[in-house]
């Protein structure tokens, strides 16, 4: 296999991202570790749907990349219900 062998057409944003998701399948105690880290990040929002929209919006991309692999959704929506939930929002 060449290793000089380059990807084309992927974006830089894209490969940060498959990046992040490789990382996190890595171990399963980091992952919750990871994913506790993210969900803390809500922790003193008021809780509103509201509010933990508006503090969903200013979540880093990678934090959400890891919290979809982690919980097995797929989109903003899907992992916004799913922190509703685990806030009882």
């Amino acid at each position: 296999m060449n290793a000089d062998i380059m990807i084309e057409n992927v974006e830089p944003a894209q490969c940060r991202t498959l990046r992040a998701e490789a990382e996190i399948k890595r171990d399963r105690f980091a992952q919750q570790r990871a994913a506790w880290e993210c969900l803390k990040f809500f922790e003193d929002t008021t809780a509103t749907e509201a509010d933990f929209r508006m503090r969903f919006a200013s979540m880093s991309a990678d934090d959400v990349t890891l919290l979809k692999a982690f919980y097995n959704v797929k989109t903003n929506d899907e992992l916004l219900a799913m922190i509703f939930r685990f806030w009882n929002v």
